[in-house]
């Protein structure tokens, strides 16, 4: 008798967990979402008077904000439901079977029962009365819908979407498609009517801002608050709000990029890598790199910076300098949005003032500088610029002019072609010349002209990825644009080298073309056609060309 109660014992734990594997565990989302602008905590409190320090991991695995009187991350303003039934819920907006996919030992799709409400997206065992709820999805401003596409419907014979939550991931399929898209739809409506998510930096930010002429309130929020200062721990979440499920880094597929809020956490473990990494150089690219790919996180790594900047345990070591080094290749590079700017710029006045005649003091005046003159850049600065910006210096450019000479001048991240032409001039005496001059990419077989507002740096990078890619030397060039005034050029000065120098170009580009023209007609062809491979020019036929003048000097192939 005891043997058959233990077998009976052994054959109801098997069916229960068979039942769990069909219906699957409660998923119940965390009520740990952000508040929103207008809501007040439990003391009474607005948001930007709850104290935040630094986000750790808590016991369970999730990352939060450790928040004074509140538990280990901040409450959310939905309702906890996980005793409700079906009956029990809202006003329902939209409710039906869907397949939703689940993820095991294999994936594989169930039936469940959905109910779309103003707050959520919960599924059940099925539509009747006191049925099990299974899991729920909250819905803030920071999720994302993906629609149907085709490619999913050739590949499953179902139209899907992808609900993104801050937890959970939930991927449904259904037959039609007509119901697909009004799935997409309603969620996407009640998402778009939810009021922005700010995270505790937003709002220790904003109080910052409001209290900037008060040090004693301002210093008072920094020492309450750890999240805004210096920290050896990992970072487990974004600083700044980003949509779950952002499709931003799949632009750029082939360079293996996750999320954003993936690749904001990531850059902070980069940050921190500075400190003891024995060449900076390849990391500082790498992370401008991919805030150039990613925009959305030039501010939150402003925002890292400014933290990993204040109350520094050393801030004189040259560990510790890294950041500033990083914050001014970032200030050469990409501005901030305002906000961010307006709170960047406080803290380097701040610097300044607690620490004068320092390295940090010099780091923050030239980044406060470079700010004013920055323009969003085309190229990551390349491995030489990077070097100049740590130490604050200018690099040096080489520009070539007509015969086997050349003039090295000194240029910042943000001297455009117009002001290295104007520097040309004046180093050659041609400020008073009523011709105009330009700068040229060039190499052995093609050149074109560089926009005035072109930054050099960017030439420069653009130049030397070229000679990588095409294995051939290129340079830049300082170059007669336009003639217009041929008479005053007297034969003994230098712009006549200039103009001999470009006719004798020109010269040497019709008798290709020319030699071109007879060696086709030779083999019985069209002289009306395009001349390119067989002369190892790339330019059209004269017909296009006999519009020019001498005097026009259009920018050709040499």
């Amino acid at each position: 008798m005891p043997l058959q109660g233990f077998c009976w014992f052994l054959c109801c734990r098997q069916g229960f967990s068979l039942l769990g594997r069909d219906y699957g565990e409660k998923e119940e989302e965390e009520s740990f979402e952000l508040r929103n602008k207008e809501d007040v905590t439990p003391n009474g409190r607005s948001p930007a008077e709850v104290t935040v320090s630094q986000p750790t991991l808590t016991a369970n695995g999730t990352n939060g904000h450790t928040v004074s009187g509140v538990s280990a991350e901040m409450k959310s303003l939905i309702i906890e439901k996980n005793k409700m039934g079906l009956e029990e819920e809202p006003e329902l907006l939209v409710k039906g079977w869907l397949l939703r996919e689940v993820r095991g030992n294999w994936i594989k799709q169930r039936r469940y029962w959905f109910a779309l409400s103003q707050d959520s997206l919960d599924y059940y065992s099925g539509p009747e009365k006191g049925a099990r709820r299974l899991g729920t999805l909250v819905l803030t401003s920071l999720c994302s819908v993906i629609w149907p596409d085709k490619q999913t419907y050739k590949q499953t014979g179902h139209w899907s979407i992808t609900v993104y939550g801050r937890k959970h991931c939930y991927r449904l399929y259904t037959k039609h498609f007509n119901e697909a898209v009004h799935w997409a739809c309603a969620i996407q409506k009640i998402i778009d009517t939810k009021a922005p998510v700010e995270t505790p930096t937003q709002l220790l930010i904003r109080d910052v801002e409001e209290n900037k002429f008060n040090p004693e309130v301002v210093e008072h929020i920094y020492q309450h608050n750890p999240i805004l200062k210096y920290t050896q721990c990992p970072l487990y979440a974004p600083l700044l709000p980003f949509p779950y499920g952002s499709l931003e880094h799949t632009y750029h597929s082939g360079k293996g990029y996750g999320s954003v809020r993936e690749e904001a956490v990531k850059l902070f473990n980069c940050l921190q890598q500075l400190e003891s990494a024995r060449e900076p150089v390849p990391i500082i690219q790498g992370v401008l790199q991919t805030c150039l790919d990613l925009r959305p996180l030039r501010d939150e790594v402003y925002c890292q910076l400014v933290k990993q900047t204040s109350y520094t345990p050393a801030p004189h070591t040259a560990a510790h300098l890294r950041y500033w080094q990083l914050l001014t290749c970032m200030s050469c590079t990409f501005l901030p949005g305002l906000t961010v700017l307006k709170y960047l710029r406080f803290h380097l006045k701040r610097i300044q003032s607690q620490s004068p005649e320092s390295e940090m003091d010099n780091y923050a005046s030239f980044i406060s500088e470079a700010l004013e003159k920055t323009k969003c850049r085309e190229c990551v600065p390349s491995w030489e610029e990077i070097q100049m910006l740590m130490s604050r210096q200018e690099m040096l450019c080489t520009v070539h002019y007509p015969g086997p000479l050349s003039c090295q001048l000194f240029i910042s991240s943000h001297t455009t072609a117009n002001e290295v032409v104007r520097m040309m001039q004046q180093k050659l005496g041609l400020q008073e010349s009523k011709n105009t001059f330009a700068l040229y990419e060039q190499n052995a077989l093609w050149e074109q002209p560089v926009a005035g507002s072109a930054l050099i740096a960017d030439i420069l990078t653009s130049l030397s990825i070229k000679e990588s890619e095409s294995k051939s030397q290129w340079k830049l060039c300082f170059k007669l644009y336009c003639l217009l005034d041929a008479d005053s050029i007297s034969v003994d000065s230098i712009e006549y080298l200039f103009l001999f120098e470009q006719l004798t170009e020109i010269m040497q580009l019709m008798n290709a073309y020319f030699s071109a023209i007879r060696r086709q007609r030779g083999k019985g062809e069209d002289a009306d056609i395009t001349i390119t491979e067989s002369t190892g020019v790339g330019f059209h036929h004269l017909a296009s060309t006999h519009k020019h003048t001498l005097l026009e000097l259009p920018s050709h192939p040499v």
